[in-house]
């Protein structure tokens, strides 16, 4: 009795054009660098270096680095909430004189209010 081993799918490929099959493979490398180029500029405009890109490559860790990425406060975000507390503290006028936004903000000091 024999017995036959079951055998994977035999593809042939004797009719893909040289050409073609070239075109493919740019037309592929040419999409993969335009994806990476835009993760690298959206990870930029986070406010990280652009070369946590790289960890696309190891397995286990994109994904952890995916979930840092998308639940930590970026940099970007950190910066915008310093930069409005700082102009919330101009507005009230730490020390008792005119902030921005106050009367009296940007006029001549001799000029007197009615």
């Amino acid at each position: 009795m024999s017995t036959s081993a079951a055998s994977a799918p035999i593809y042939d490929t004797s009719n893909i054009n040289g050409a073609a099959l070239a075109v493919a493979i740019i037309a592929g490398i040419a999409i993969w660098a335009i994806f990476l180029i835009a993760y690298v500029k959206i990870i930029s405009r986070a406010g990280y270096s652009g070369w946590w890109v790289l960890i696309m490559f190891v397995p286990v860790v994109n994904v952890v680095m995916l979930l840092v990425f998308a639940f930590k406060e970026w940099p970007i975000q950190r910066e915008l909430r310093e930069l409005r507390g700082w102009a919330n503290q101009i507005q009230r006028g730490s020390s008792g004189q005119a902030g921005y936004g106050q009367a009296g903000y940007g006029q001549d000091p001799g000029y007197q209010r009615q």
